[in-house]
Protein backbone atom coordinates (compact mmCIF):
# COMPACT_ATOMS: atom_id res chain seq x y z
CA UNK A 1 0.00 0.00 0.00
CA UNK A 2 1.81 3.39 -1.17
CA UNK A 3 2.25 5.77 2.19
CA UNK A 4 -0.01 8.95 1.99
CA UNK A 5 1.58 12.05 2.34
CA UNK A 6 1.25 12.70 5.86
CA UNK A 7 2.48 8.83 6.41
CA UNK A 8 5.55 10.03 4.21
CA UNK A 9 6.39 12.80 6.41
CA UNK A 10 5.67 11.41 9.60
CA UNK A 11 8.47 8.24 7.97
CA UNK A 12 11.31 11.40 6.95
CA UNK A 13 11.05 12.51 10.64
CA UNK A 14 11.39 9.00 12.24
CA UNK A 15 14.20 8.48 9.96
CA UNK A 16 15.83 11.33 11.26
CA UNK A 17 14.17 10.92 14.67
CA UNK A 18 15.86 13.03 17.46
CA UNK A 19 13.84 11.34 20.36
CA UNK A 20 13.46 7.71 20.77
CA UNK A 21 11.70 5.99 22.95
CA UNK A 22 12.97 2.41 23.69
CA UNK A 23 9.70 0.37 24.86
CA UNK A 24 10.65 -2.48 26.57
CA UNK A 25 14.50 -1.64 26.90
CA UNK A 26 16.45 -3.83 29.81
CA UNK A 27 19.24 -3.59 31.55
CA UNK A 28 19.74 -7.23 31.87
CA UNK A 29 22.65 -8.55 30.31
CA UNK A 30 21.01 -11.74 28.79
CA UNK A 31 18.70 -9.72 27.04
CA UNK A 32 20.12 -9.52 23.36
CA UNK A 33 17.40 -7.49 22.08
CA UNK A 34 15.94 -5.49 25.01
CA UNK A 35 19.70 -4.27 25.82
CA UNK A 36 21.48 -4.62 22.63
CA UNK A 37 19.49 -1.81 20.68
CA UNK A 38 19.61 0.42 23.79
CA UNK A 39 23.53 -0.22 24.31
CA UNK A 40 23.74 0.45 20.45
CA UNK A 41 22.10 3.70 20.56
CA UNK A 42 23.92 5.10 23.84
CA UNK A 43 27.72 3.48 22.34
CA UNK A 44 26.81 5.41 18.70
CA UNK A 45 26.87 8.56 20.37
CA UNK A 46 23.89 9.72 19.43
CA UNK A 47 23.31 13.31 19.82
CA UNK A 48 19.46 13.17 20.58
CA UNK A 49 17.32 11.76 23.46
CA UNK A 50 17.23 7.98 24.39
CA UNK A 51 14.25 7.38 26.03
CA UNK A 52 13.92 3.85 27.72
CA UNK A 53 10.11 2.68 28.60
CA UNK A 54 9.97 0.26 30.78
CA UNK A 55 7.32 0.11 34.22
CA UNK A 56 9.69 -2.51 35.94
CA UNK A 57 12.23 0.12 36.27
CA UNK A 58 13.23 3.63 37.33
CA UNK A 59 16.78 4.17 35.98
CA UNK A 60 18.60 1.65 32.95
CA UNK A 61 22.18 1.97 31.70
CA UNK A 62 21.66 5.38 33.72
CA UNK A 63 18.65 6.84 31.80
CA UNK A 64 15.59 7.66 33.80
CA UNK A 65 13.03 5.28 33.00
CA UNK A 66 9.56 6.20 32.17
CA UNK A 67 6.57 3.49 33.08
CA UNK A 68 4.46 4.11 29.97
CA UNK A 69 4.78 5.68 26.24
CA UNK A 70 1.97 8.63 27.80
CA UNK A 71 4.40 10.00 30.42
CA UNK A 72 6.76 10.52 27.70
CA UNK A 73 6.01 13.85 26.69
CA UNK A 74 6.69 15.55 24.26
CA UNK A 75 5.67 12.51 22.30
CA UNK A 76 9.23 11.41 20.80
CA UNK A 77 9.52 11.29 17.16
CA UNK A 78 10.21 7.44 17.07
CA UNK A 79 9.26 4.47 19.24
CA UNK A 80 11.19 1.02 18.86
CA UNK A 81 8.97 -1.89 20.21
CA UNK A 82 10.89 -4.56 21.98
CA UNK A 83 7.65 -6.65 22.82
CA UNK A 84 5.84 -9.64 21.59
CA UNK A 85 3.62 -9.47 18.92
CA UNK A 86 0.33 -9.03 20.68
CA UNK A 87 1.61 -6.41 23.12
CA UNK A 88 3.25 -4.52 20.40
CA UNK A 89 0.32 -4.18 19.30
CA UNK A 90 -1.99 -2.63 21.85
CA UNK A 91 1.53 -0.16 22.48
CA UNK A 92 1.44 0.74 18.97
CA UNK A 93 -1.97 1.78 19.34
CA UNK A 94 -1.22 3.72 22.27
CA UNK A 95 1.52 5.35 20.92
CA UNK A 96 -0.21 6.63 17.94
CA UNK A 97 -3.08 7.97 20.54
CA UNK A 98 -0.29 9.91 22.08
CA UNK A 99 1.41 11.70 19.18
CA UNK A 100 3.71 8.98 18.46
CA UNK A 101 5.09 9.96 14.62
CA UNK A 102 5.93 6.14 13.93
CA UNK A 103 7.40 2.91 15.51
CA UNK A 104 9.33 0.22 14.76
CA UNK A 105 7.78 -3.49 15.46
CA UNK A 106 10.58 -5.77 16.35
CA UNK A 107 8.89 -9.21 17.01
CA UNK A 108 7.71 -11.73 14.56
CA UNK A 109 4.51 -13.63 14.64
CA UNK A 110 2.81 -11.71 12.10
CA UNK A 111 1.98 -12.96 8.85
CA UNK A 112 5.33 -15.36 8.42
CA UNK A 113 4.16 -17.60 11.05
CA UNK A 114 1.85 -18.38 8.19
CA UNK A 115 -0.91 -18.66 10.84
CA UNK A 116 -4.55 -17.22 10.62
CA UNK A 117 -3.35 -15.73 13.81
CA UNK A 118 -0.52 -14.23 12.31
CA UNK A 119 -2.20 -13.09 9.11
CA UNK A 120 -4.80 -11.24 11.00
CA UNK A 121 -2.68 -9.74 13.63
CA UNK A 122 -0.39 -8.18 10.99
CA UNK A 123 -3.62 -7.12 8.99
CA UNK A 124 -5.00 -5.87 12.09
CA UNK A 125 -1.59 -3.68 12.66
CA UNK A 126 -2.13 -2.32 8.74
CA UNK A 127 -5.68 -1.62 9.56
CA UNK A 128 -3.69 0.47 12.53
CA UNK A 129 -1.58 2.54 10.57
CA UNK A 130 -3.84 3.62 8.35
CA UNK A 131 -6.33 4.92 10.71
CA UNK A 132 -3.70 7.27 12.58
CA UNK A 133 -1.61 7.86 9.60
CA UNK A 134 1.39 6.42 11.06
CA UNK A 135 4.42 4.11 9.17
CA UNK A 136 5.26 0.98 10.49
CA UNK A 137 8.77 -0.65 10.67
CA UNK A 138 7.93 -3.92 10.43
CA UNK A 139 6.92 -5.91 11.83
CA UNK A 140 9.94 -8.91 12.05
CA UNK A 141 12.71 -6.74 12.04
CA UNK A 142 16.21 -5.95 13.39
CA UNK A 143 15.88 -1.77 12.94
CA UNK A 144 17.31 0.28 11.36
CA UNK A 145 20.36 2.90 11.82
CA UNK A 146 21.21 6.21 9.66
CA UNK A 147 24.87 6.25 10.64
CA UNK A 148 25.50 9.81 9.50
CA UNK A 149 22.97 10.98 11.71
CA UNK A 150 24.60 7.90 14.51
CA UNK A 151 21.02 6.84 14.85
CA UNK A 152 22.06 3.13 15.58
CA UNK A 153 18.80 1.33 16.31
CA UNK A 154 19.57 -2.12 15.22
CA UNK A 155 19.59 -4.74 18.00
CA UNK A 156 22.13 -6.85 16.90
CA UNK A 157 25.94 -5.78 17.16
CA UNK A 158 27.04 -3.82 13.61
CA UNK A 159 30.23 -2.68 13.34
CA UNK A 160 30.69 -0.03 10.95
CA UNK A 161 31.53 3.25 9.67
CA UNK A 162 29.92 5.97 8.00
CA UNK A 163 30.06 5.71 4.63
CA UNK A 164 27.94 5.69 0.88
CA UNK A 165 25.63 2.98 0.69
CA UNK A 166 22.38 2.49 1.57
CA UNK A 167 21.06 -0.97 2.69
CA UNK A 168 17.76 -1.79 2.84
CA UNK A 169 17.64 -5.70 3.32
CA UNK A 170 14.33 -8.11 4.18
CA UNK A 171 16.69 -10.13 5.96
CA UNK A 172 18.26 -9.35 9.25
CA UNK A 173 20.65 -11.95 8.93
CA UNK A 174 21.88 -11.33 5.49
CA UNK A 175 21.37 -7.21 5.87
CA UNK A 176 24.57 -8.03 8.75
CA UNK A 177 26.40 -10.01 6.60
CA UNK A 178 26.34 -7.81 3.51
CA UNK A 179 27.20 -4.76 6.35
CA UNK A 180 30.12 -6.84 7.53
CA UNK A 181 31.38 -7.57 3.97
CA UNK A 182 31.50 -3.59 3.27
CA UNK A 183 33.60 -3.42 6.43
CA UNK A 184 35.46 -5.80 5.42
CA UNK A 185 36.59 -3.97 2.21
CA UNK A 186 36.69 -1.09 4.08
CA UNK A 187 33.45 0.78 3.08
CA UNK A 188 30.64 2.38 4.89
CA UNK A 189 27.05 2.44 5.55
CA UNK A 190 24.56 6.06 5.50
CA UNK A 191 21.69 3.12 6.53
CA UNK A 192 20.62 -0.05 7.21
CA UNK A 193 16.94 -0.74 6.97
CA UNK A 194 15.75 -3.97 8.18
CA UNK A 195 12.40 -3.52 6.01
CA UNK A 196 10.54 -7.01 7.68
CA UNK A 197 7.47 -8.12 6.73
CA UNK A 198 6.94 -4.31 4.52
CA UNK A 199 3.61 -4.51 6.01
CA UNK A 200 3.21 -1.01 5.82
CA UNK A 201 6.36 0.41 4.67
CA UNK A 202 7.84 -0.94 2.10
CA UNK A 203 10.93 -1.19 -0.11
CA UNK A 204 9.23 1.31 -2.97
CA UNK A 205 8.78 3.91 0.27
CA UNK A 206 11.98 3.72 1.24
CA UNK A 207 13.60 4.26 -1.84
CA UNK A 208 11.58 7.17 -2.95
CA UNK A 209 12.29 9.27 0.62
CA UNK A 210 15.97 7.74 1.03
CA UNK A 211 17.33 8.89 -2.66
CA UNK A 212 17.89 12.45 -2.41
CA UNK A 213 19.90 12.35 0.46
CA UNK A 214 23.13 14.07 -0.69
CA UNK A 215 25.19 11.25 1.83
CA UNK A 216 24.01 8.26 -0.30
CA UNK A 217 25.45 7.54 -3.23
CA UNK A 218 24.26 4.38 -3.75
CA UNK A 219 21.30 1.31 -2.63
CA UNK A 220 21.93 -2.08 -1.77
CA UNK A 221 18.73 -4.12 -1.84
CA UNK A 222 18.96 -7.69 -0.75
CA UNK A 223 15.13 -9.30 -1.92
CA UNK A 224 13.22 -12.45 -1.02
CA UNK A 225 10.05 -11.28 -2.63
CA UNK A 226 7.55 -8.92 -2.68
CA UNK A 227 3.61 -8.04 -3.10
CA UNK A 228 3.67 -5.90 -5.94
CA UNK A 229 6.72 -6.67 -7.87
CA UNK A 230 5.55 -3.64 -10.26
CA UNK A 231 6.07 -0.62 -7.70
CA UNK A 232 9.11 -2.10 -7.06
CA UNK A 233 10.46 -1.89 -10.64
CA UNK A 234 8.46 1.55 -11.14
CA UNK A 235 10.58 2.76 -7.66
CA UNK A 236 13.55 1.65 -9.18
CA UNK A 237 13.61 2.87 -12.76
CA UNK A 238 12.74 6.21 -11.19
CA UNK A 239 16.29 6.14 -9.19
CA UNK A 240 18.68 4.13 -11.00
CA UNK A 241 19.12 7.24 -13.34
CA UNK A 242 20.64 9.08 -11.14
CA UNK A 243 22.24 6.76 -8.60
CA UNK A 244 22.98 3.31 -8.46
CA UNK A 245 21.28 -0.07 -7.27
CA UNK A 246 22.57 -3.02 -6.68
CA UNK A 247 20.43 -5.90 -5.94
CA UNK A 248 20.95 -9.59 -4.30
CA UNK A 249 17.62 -11.79 -5.11
CA UNK A 250 17.02 -14.80 -3.26
CA UNK A 251 13.96 -17.31 -3.68
CA UNK A 252 15.05 -18.27 -7.43
CA UNK A 253 13.32 -21.93 -7.18
CA UNK A 254 10.36 -22.94 -5.94
CA UNK A 255 11.39 -24.65 -3.16
CA UNK A 256 13.53 -21.74 -1.81
CA UNK A 257 10.12 -19.89 -2.80
CA UNK A 258 7.85 -21.33 -0.63
CA UNK A 259 10.40 -21.02 2.21
CA UNK A 260 10.49 -17.38 2.07
CA UNK A 261 6.88 -17.37 3.24
CA UNK A 262 8.13 -18.86 7.04
CA UNK A 263 10.45 -15.81 6.74
CA UNK A 264 8.80 -12.72 5.93
CA UNK A 265 5.50 -13.76 4.95
CA UNK A 266 6.66 -13.08 1.12
CA UNK A 267 6.26 -15.43 -1.95
CA UNK A 268 9.37 -14.68 -3.66
CA UNK A 269 7.94 -15.13 -6.99
CA UNK A 270 8.70 -15.99 -10.63
CA UNK A 271 12.39 -15.54 -10.63
CA UNK A 272 13.15 -14.82 -14.17
CA UNK A 273 10.26 -12.29 -13.73
CA UNK A 274 11.98 -10.59 -11.05
CA UNK A 275 15.36 -10.51 -13.13
CA UNK A 276 14.24 -8.95 -16.11
CA UNK A 277 12.58 -6.48 -14.16
CA UNK A 278 16.19 -5.69 -12.61
CA UNK A 279 17.67 -5.25 -15.61
CA UNK A 280 15.14 -3.32 -17.24
CA UNK A 281 14.90 -0.79 -14.07
CA UNK A 282 18.78 -0.54 -14.84
CA UNK A 283 19.57 -2.55 -11.03
CA UNK A 284 23.07 -4.08 -10.95
CA UNK A 285 21.95 -7.85 -9.82
CA UNK A 286 24.66 -9.86 -7.90
CA UNK A 287 24.74 -13.52 -6.40
CA UNK A 288 26.21 -13.05 -3.06
CA UNK A 289 26.78 -10.79 -0.18
CA UNK A 290 30.14 -10.44 -0.95
CA UNK A 291 29.45 -9.67 -4.50
CA UNK A 292 27.00 -6.91 -3.46
CA UNK A 293 29.35 -5.35 -0.80
CA UNK A 294 31.85 -5.90 -3.53
CA UNK A 295 29.79 -4.01 -5.98
CA UNK A 296 28.08 -1.28 -4.12
CA UNK A 297 31.44 0.12 -2.75
CA UNK A 298 32.76 0.66 -6.77
CA UNK A 299 29.43 2.08 -7.83
CA UNK A 300 29.27 4.53 -5.37
CA UNK A 301 32.71 5.50 -5.43
CA UNK A 302 33.55 5.56 -8.82
CA UNK A 303 31.85 7.02 -12.08
CA UNK A 304 30.73 5.03 -15.19
CA UNK A 305 33.47 4.51 -17.99
CA UNK A 306 32.39 6.27 -21.10
CA UNK A 307 33.19 3.40 -22.78
CA UNK A 308 34.51 -0.15 -22.63
CA UNK A 309 38.62 0.39 -23.32
CA UNK A 310 40.46 -1.45 -20.35
CA UNK A 311 43.70 -1.08 -18.98
CA UNK A 312 45.74 -3.19 -17.03
CA UNK A 313 48.68 -1.85 -14.83
CA UNK A 314 50.58 -4.89 -12.74
CA UNK A 315 54.30 -6.38 -11.97
CA UNK A 316 52.40 -10.04 -11.55
CA UNK A 317 51.26 -11.33 -14.47
CA UNK A 318 49.20 -14.31 -12.91
CA UNK A 319 46.64 -11.80 -10.97
CA UNK A 320 45.62 -9.87 -14.25
CA UNK A 321 45.52 -12.68 -16.30
CA UNK A 322 42.54 -14.42 -13.61
CA UNK A 323 40.66 -11.07 -14.24
CA UNK A 324 41.25 -10.83 -17.57
CA UNK A 325 38.87 -13.91 -18.14
CA UNK A 326 35.99 -12.35 -16.08
CA UNK A 327 36.98 -8.69 -17.57
CA UNK A 328 36.39 -9.95 -21.29
CA UNK A 329 33.80 -12.05 -20.78
CA UNK A 330 31.69 -9.11 -19.39
CA UNK A 331 32.43 -7.25 -22.64
CA UNK A 332 35.92 -5.20 -22.12
CA UNK A 333 38.60 -4.42 -24.73
CA UNK A 334 42.55 -4.22 -23.87
CA UNK A 335 43.17 -1.79 -26.50
CA UNK A 336 46.24 -1.56 -28.11
CA UNK A 337 49.13 1.25 -26.48
CA UNK A 338 50.16 4.13 -28.38
CA UNK A 339 54.26 3.96 -29.65
CA UNK A 340 54.72 6.66 -27.74
CA UNK A 341 53.77 5.49 -24.83
CA UNK A 342 55.41 2.02 -25.12
CA UNK A 343 58.81 3.65 -26.00
CA UNK A 344 58.07 5.97 -22.35
CA UNK A 345 57.45 2.91 -20.90
CA UNK A 346 60.51 0.96 -22.10
CA UNK A 347 62.63 4.29 -21.06
CA UNK A 348 61.47 3.79 -17.64
CA UNK A 349 61.89 0.03 -17.05
CA UNK A 350 65.31 -0.20 -18.95
CA UNK A 351 65.68 -1.45 -22.33
CA UNK A 352 67.14 -4.77 -20.42
CA UNK A 353 64.10 -5.70 -19.22
CA UNK A 354 63.23 -9.09 -20.57
CA UNK A 355 59.59 -8.14 -21.12
CA UNK A 356 57.22 -7.50 -24.43
CA UNK A 357 55.04 -4.01 -23.64
CA UNK A 358 51.53 -4.31 -24.24
CA UNK A 359 48.25 -4.40 -22.48
CA UNK A 360 48.20 -5.56 -19.50
CA UNK A 361 51.19 -3.67 -18.82
CA UNK A 362 53.51 -6.31 -16.92
CA UNK A 363 56.44 -4.19 -15.66
CA UNK A 364 57.88 -7.62 -13.69
CA UNK A 365 60.73 -6.71 -11.59
CA UNK A 366 61.13 -3.17 -11.97
CA UNK A 367 57.37 -2.81 -11.27
CA UNK A 368 58.00 -3.21 -7.37
CA UNK A 369 59.67 0.08 -7.08
CA UNK A 370 57.18 2.69 -6.59
CA UNK A 371 58.26 5.19 -8.60
CA UNK A 372 58.43 3.29 -11.65
CA UNK A 373 55.05 1.77 -11.06
CA UNK A 374 54.06 5.09 -10.67
CA UNK A 375 55.82 6.80 -13.93
CA UNK A 376 54.05 4.18 -16.12
CA UNK A 377 51.24 4.66 -14.46
CA UNK A 378 51.13 8.35 -14.99
CA UNK A 379 51.34 7.83 -18.77
CA UNK A 380 48.91 5.22 -19.06
CA UNK A 381 46.39 7.52 -17.26
CA UNK A 382 47.02 10.00 -20.19
CA UNK A 383 46.23 7.02 -22.95
CA UNK A 384 42.41 7.19 -24.00
CA UNK A 385 41.32 4.39 -22.03
CA UNK A 386 38.12 4.35 -20.23
CA UNK A 387 39.20 2.54 -17.05
CA UNK A 388 41.71 1.06 -15.39
CA UNK A 389 43.37 -1.45 -13.11
CA UNK A 390 45.99 -1.07 -11.05
CA UNK A 391 47.78 -4.33 -9.32
CA UNK A 392 49.93 -3.75 -6.45
CA UNK A 393 51.42 -6.51 -3.79
CA UNK A 394 51.91 -5.87 -0.66
CA UNK A 395 55.20 -6.24 0.76
CA UNK A 396 56.22 -5.05 4.00
CA UNK A 397 59.58 -4.01 2.74
CA UNK A 398 58.56 -1.68 -0.14
CA UNK A 399 57.05 1.64 0.15
CA UNK A 400 53.00 1.59 -0.63
CA UNK A 401 52.63 4.68 -3.15
CA UNK A 402 49.50 6.06 -1.84
CA UNK A 403 50.84 9.58 -1.85
CA UNK A 404 51.50 8.79 -5.82
CA UNK A 405 47.73 7.14 -6.46
CA UNK A 406 46.16 10.12 -4.38
CA UNK A 407 48.05 12.72 -6.66
CA UNK A 408 47.46 11.13 -9.86
CA UNK A 409 43.76 9.69 -9.09
CA UNK A 410 42.15 13.42 -7.00
CA UNK A 411 40.90 15.01 -10.26
CA UNK A 412 41.01 12.35 -12.85
CA UNK A 413 37.40 11.39 -13.96
CA UNK A 414 37.53 7.72 -15.43
CA UNK A 415 37.29 4.92 -13.40
CA UNK A 416 39.81 3.54 -11.34
CA UNK A 417 40.27 -0.15 -9.18
CA UNK A 418 42.56 -1.15 -7.41
CA UNK A 419 43.76 -4.71 -6.41
CA UNK A 420 46.36 -4.56 -4.03
CA UNK A 421 47.12 -8.01 -3.26
CA UNK A 422 47.82 -9.31 0.45
CA UNK A 423 46.99 -11.10 3.62
CA UNK A 424 43.81 -9.71 5.25
CA UNK A 425 45.34 -8.33 8.25
CA UNK A 426 48.21 -6.81 6.72
CA UNK A 427 46.60 -5.10 3.42
CA UNK A 428 43.47 -3.77 5.38
CA UNK A 429 44.75 -0.91 6.77
CA UNK A 430 46.04 0.25 3.33
CA UNK A 431 42.76 -0.61 1.98
CA UNK A 432 40.96 1.60 4.53
CA UNK A 433 43.59 4.55 3.89
CA UNK A 434 42.97 4.29 -0.03
CA UNK A 435 39.63 4.48 0.48
CA UNK A 436 39.93 7.43 2.90
CA UNK A 437 41.29 8.75 -0.59
CA UNK A 438 38.95 8.40 -2.63
CA UNK A 439 40.53 5.26 -3.88
CA UNK A 440 38.48 2.36 -4.89
CA UNK A 441 40.29 -0.80 -3.62
CA UNK A 442 40.08 -4.52 -3.02
CA UNK A 443 42.27 -7.89 -1.99
CA UNK A 444 41.88 -9.81 -4.98
CA UNK A 445 41.72 -9.14 -8.54
CA UNK A 446 38.45 -11.58 -9.12
CA UNK A 447 36.90 -8.88 -6.82
CA UNK A 448 38.60 -6.00 -8.95
CA UNK A 449 37.46 -7.50 -11.87
CA UNK A 450 33.51 -7.94 -10.42
CA UNK A 451 33.56 -3.50 -9.48
CA UNK A 452 34.79 -3.20 -12.65
CA UNK A 453 32.04 -5.39 -14.34
CA UNK A 454 29.41 -3.54 -12.57
CA UNK A 455 30.68 -0.03 -13.44
CA UNK A 456 30.44 -1.25 -17.04
CA UNK A 457 26.75 -2.78 -16.61
CA UNK A 458 25.71 0.42 -15.33
CA UNK A 459 27.45 2.85 -18.33
CA UNK A 460 25.70 0.77 -20.55
CA UNK A 461 22.31 1.35 -18.64
CA UNK A 462 22.93 4.43 -18.60
CA UNK A 463 24.01 4.47 -22.66
CA UNK A 464 20.75 3.30 -23.29
CA UNK A 465 18.90 6.20 -21.47
CA UNK A 466 16.94 8.92 -23.56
Amino acid sequence: MPLTEVMREKLKKALEAERIAVVGASGEQLSVVGMGLLCNLLSACFPGEVIPVNPKHDRILGRKCYPDIESVQPPPDLAILLLNQHAAMEMAERAAKCGVQAVTVVAGGFREAATDEGRALEEKLRELACRYDMPVIGPNTVGFSCFHRRLHGVFWHLDVVPGPVALLTQSGGVGLTIANSLRSIGCGLSHFIGVGNRCVVDFPDYLDILWTLPEIKGFCLFVEGVDNPRRLYQALRRITPHKPVVVYKAGKTEEVSRATVTHTGSLAGEYHLYRAAFKQAGAVEVESSMEAAIASKALCMQPPPDGNRLCVLTFTAGPGIVAMDRLLEAGWELAELSPRTKSGIQSIIGENTPVKIQNPVDLTGPGFLPTVYTRVMDLLLEEPFDAYLLVWAYNPHVRVPTVELQGALKSFRKPVVVAFLGHHAEAMPWIEDLYSRGICAYLTTEDAALALNALLARSRFLAREP
